[in-house]
């Protein structure tokens, strides 16, 4: 063990934040330890959360990531079935509580040193929890969804709270696909399925 390589006296006087500085494999994602200001303390995302598809999980994996794990908290809203009334395809989404236990089961097998400091839960407005809470210093988002972090920055910055840090995702892989698009083919597939016929 490390004390017995440095003996009695040496091992007393060692500084944790100095064995934490040097040791690179304590980290988050593949061992590579993120800067301390690449952690934040109240980390928000939010979204359907449907399918929980590769996008979704691409989200999620970078909140967990920029939560302070020591101190920070990490809260997802998941958009209740209010809001998505008028959404494409809505029939085709989940209830709210099925969302929500994927959500939750996906980030307790991801991070399960994150379940005591990590809430899941419905929303029922755009700007969610940062809305309300001033706390909350990063929120994780898609690019594609990024207008709605700096519309979040600015509602913010009107009722006197600091900016959050908007922290993206970007799709780059080649075959992956929104939910709508998601939904679109499996809307038409349950049309082709019911019309027991084939094109050969």
């Amino acid at each position: 063990s490390a004390h017995d390589e440095l003996g009695e006296s040496e091992a007393g006087n060692t500084n944790t934040d100095e064995l934490l500085e040097n040791d690179n494999s304590l980290g988050i994602l593949g061992g590579v330890r993120m800067e301390d200001s690449s952690l934040f303390e109240a980390v928000a995302v939010g979204g359907t959360f449907d399918g929980l598809h590769f996008g979704h999980r691409k989200l999620l994996t970078l909140a967990v990531s920029s939560v302070d794990p020591n101190t920070g908290k990490l809260v997802v809203g998941v958009t209740s079935d209010e809001m998505l009334k008028n959404k494409e395809l809505s029939s085709l989404i989940p209830p709210i509580d099925e969302r929500i236990k994927g959500v939750k089961k996906f980030l307790d097998n991801l991070a399960p040193g994150l379940k005591n400091t990590r809430k899941v839960i419905a929303i029922d407005n755009a700007f969610g929890p940062p809305g309300r809470d001033p706390d909350f210093d990063a929120l994780v988002l898609s690019h594609e969804t990024l207008k709605n972090g700096l519309n979040l920055n600015e509602f913010r910055a009107y009722k006197g709270f600091p900016p959050m840090k908007l922290l993206c995702t970007q799709r780059t892989e080649p075959n992956s696909m929104s939910s709508t698009a998601l939904r679109r083919m499996k809307k038409r597939k349950k049309d082709d399925d019911d019309t027991n016929f084939y094109m050969i």
